[in-house]
């Protein structure tokens, strides 16, 4: 088996395995793989019905959810064990959802090792929630983002964004991390995120047939910018969100427009993990996820 690079290339023949699955997962989109393509060094390879994605974490080979029909899904599985027994690896499944795992607790009983992936969690938002900011539980949210637009009344403008903006969404990126503290604990992969955010950039007049990046204008500066996308026809996906954590209550308001401008119809929004980082994992339970998407690594016992 002879696994391709994921590139931007990859899209066309990629894309139509997305559409094929309606997996909810922030990993199942080609905009996630491509992103981050440079950290996971992930491939892909074709079958005649389904597609396998594999990648590398700390040395390890590793592969996540085959893009698959429900129904084929049990015979694409083994395809991928078999892969590893006959690459002589050891098996590793990343982002693995308890669907899979009762499939392979019954066909493969006492073979893997089954670990809860808190960390990889996504976050999953009622959508109405975000947009409206409605109820007890969103008055600290409210205040902020009522501060917001009465401080800066007739000064911010909310509008999509298109190649003409993106040196001024870099130049936001590289204000915001220079004003954190040395060792901060966002900066935490900040590299890796500003090397997919630039591959987007670079690559927009290709991914814009999926994904939409929207900004905020304060004085006729941008100050906020956001990326996202449907992961399926009823879940908003949000890959970037970034701020100028100086202007209070921006962030609330970019999050809210964003839903309520471009993802008007969808009933949930995934907002990805917190990576165990103890700010994001704050910030993320502030907004009062609906639920979560568990995700779990499987290894061999």
């Amino acid at each position: 088996m002879i696994f391709k690079e994921v590139n931007i290339d990859s899209k066309k023949e990629l894309d139509p395995y997305f559409d094929m699955v309606d997996y909810e997962a922030c990993e199942y989109c080609f905009t996630t793989l491509y992103m981050w393509q440079h950290v996971y060094e992930t491939g892909y390879y074709i079958g005649e019905d389904f597609a396998v994605i594999v990648g590398e974490y700390e040395g390890d080979s590793f592969s996540i959810l085959p893009l698959a029909s429900r129904e084929n899904l049990p015979k694409v599985i083994d395809f991928v064990l078999n892969y590893f027994k006959k690459e002589n690896k050891k098996i590793y499944l990343r982002g693995i959802t308890q669907e899979v795992i009762e499939i392979l607790k019954e066909k493969h009983p006492n073979e893997f090792k089954y670990i809860e992936e808190r960390d990889l969690f996504d976050y999953i938002y009622d959508a109405e929630s975000l947009r409206t900011l409605k109820g007890r539980k969103n008055q600290k949210k409210r205040n902020h983002l009522n501060y917001f637009v009465k401080e800066y009344e007739g000064r911010f403008e909310y509008k999509l964004l298109g190649n003409e903006n993106f040196e001024e969404c870099l130049g936001l990126m590289n204000e915001w991390t220079s004003n954190k503290e040395d060792h901060d604990e966002f900066d935490e992969g900040m590299d890796d995120e500003l090397s997919g955010i630039k591959k987007i950039f670079k690559n927009y007049d290709i991914l814009k047939d999926k994904i939409k990046i929207a900004g905020i204008y304060v004085d006729n500066k941008l100050e906020a910018f956001t990326i996202g996308e449907l992961i399926n026809s009823n879940m908003a996906l949000v890959h970037i969100e970034k701020a100028n954590p100086e202007i209070r209550g921006l962030y609330p308001y970019i999050n809210q427009q964003f839903i309520e401008n471009e993802f008007k119809d969808v009933e949930f929004v995934n907002r990805e993990e917190d990576l165990g980082i103890e700010g994001l994992r704050k910030a993320k339970l502030s907004y009062h996820p609906c639920r979560f998407i568990e995700k779990y690594t499987v290894r061999e016992a």
